[in-house]
């Protein structure tokens, strides 16, 4: 199975998207907050982001994701930052919500899952649309 880190700018945010997708896990892998800064103000640090997917960290790989702006700059740092102690080579962003996102990717999450093959079922969350009129 593929861990999974949450980084959002607010740390309680991630953990309610976290708590929402919980409910559609069906077995039990990583799935960690990534999120905040030192000192619980908004924002995001690549070091927390590190060492969230240190604990996420599966011999499947990791999944990251992100909600805007720096968290996507401060989690490619993250992954940067790991070259020299990990292979990275299966650590990604998802190019996805965050909120549905997650929620799909805890769904689909299980032994045989890779991280790829999440990666190209959250691609249809890039033109879902909530409304059909």
């Amino acid at each position: 199975m593929v861990g999974f880190v949450v980084v959002s700018h607010s740390k309680a945010l991630a953990q309610e998207a976290i708590n929402l997708a919980d409910e559609m896990r069906k077995y039990e892998f990583p799935l960690i907050n990534g999120s905040g800064t030192e000192g619980e103000f908004l924002g995001s640090n690549p070091l927390i982001i590190k060492d969230a997917i240190l604990k996420a960290n599966t011999k499947t790989g990791v999944i990251i994701f992100v909600d805007i702006g720096s968290s996507v700059l401060n989690s490619q740092i993250a992954i940067e930052f790991l070259e020299n102690e990990i292979d990275v080579r299966n650590i990604k962003i998802a190019d996805a919500p965050l909120v549905e996102g997650l929620i799909a990717g805890v769904a689909i999450n299980d032994e045989k899952a890779t991280v790829e093959d999440i990666l190209n079922e959250l691609k249809e969350f890039k033109n879902f649309s909530k409304l059909n009129y």
